[in-house]
């Protein structure tokens, strides 16, 4: 029994410094994307002026 309360305290363990891990990477990637400008995307068939209501037609 003390050698699967040791495994289970070391997969805890693992599981505990992947989280913390994952939550460093989280907050670097969050101060880059703050440190970058923001880019501008164009698809092809999006316009690229916005419509208005007015110019709309209604069924």
């Amino acid at each position: 029994m003390a050698a699967s309360r040791l495994t289970l305290a070391d997969e805890l363990a693992d599981i505990r410094a992947e989280i913390a891990r994952l939550q460093q990477r989280e907050s670097r990637l969050q101060a880059l994307a703050e440190d970058l400008p923001p880019i501008p995307v164009f698809r092809r068939g999006w316009p690229m002026v916005r419509k208005t209501a007015s110019s709309t037609v209604s069924a």
